[in-house]
């Protein structure tokens, strides 16, 4: 893959994705106060998005491992592997969502993150409720879109890095929503 194929392909998804999250702050602030604000829109979201990072660490196994194991968890072993600090990746959001140090990753040292858990219960058991009567669709919140967003954020820096023909690392992909230095 060459840069103009990963801008058209995978960039593009990306920056379609944030827009739609970017809309729902007309009717839904991107602020931490609503982080529990679930929707139909954040489920499409979720799901798509989650769909997406796999593709990319899919893509991203294949560049380095030469095979691709089955399931995030193991792609995210061999992506560590790769990329030692990929846990410890932080990311802002910018002016005017200003929520800061956003670390998608961390949780998947022994197990999968919240939001990770949150698109699969979506995807498999969207109906099933807990022990407090919540349903699992409810966890289709803005935390868990922006978090999966962040992460698909720092995969997209990380598959665009390791082109060939990428030039300066991260410098064709300007977000609208995150700040474009990837901190640890």
């Amino acid at each position: 893959m060459n840069r103009d194929e990963f801008l058209k392909v995978y960039w593009k998804q990306y920056r379609l994705l944030e827009r739609d999250l970017i809309q729902t702050d007309d009717y839904v602030s991107i602020d931490k106060d609503n982080y529990t604000t679930f929707s139909s829109q954040y489920t499409k979201l979720l799901l798509t998005t989650c769909s997406e990072m796999d593709s990319i660490a899919e893509q991203l196994c294949g560049i380095h491992e030469g095979k691709i194991p089955f399931g995030i968890r193991n792609k995210l072993d061999v992506l560590i592997e790769e990329y030692p600090n990929l846990k410890k990746y932080r990311v802002n959001t910018k002016y005017p969502y200003d929520i800061k140090n956003i670390t998608p990753m961390v949780k998947f040292d022994d197990s999968v993150s919240d939001w990770w858990q949150a698109y699969n219960d979506i995807k498999h058991r969207r109906m099933e409720a807990n022990e407090a009567g919540r349903y699992n669709y409810t966890k289709a919140n803005l935390k868990n879109v922006l978090h999966a967003m962040a992460a698909l954020y720092i995969l997209n820096r990380k598959l665009y890095d390791s082109l060939e023909d990428a030039g300066k690392p991260g410098e064709a992909l300007i977000s609208n929503l995150f700040d474009d230095e990837l901190m640890l």
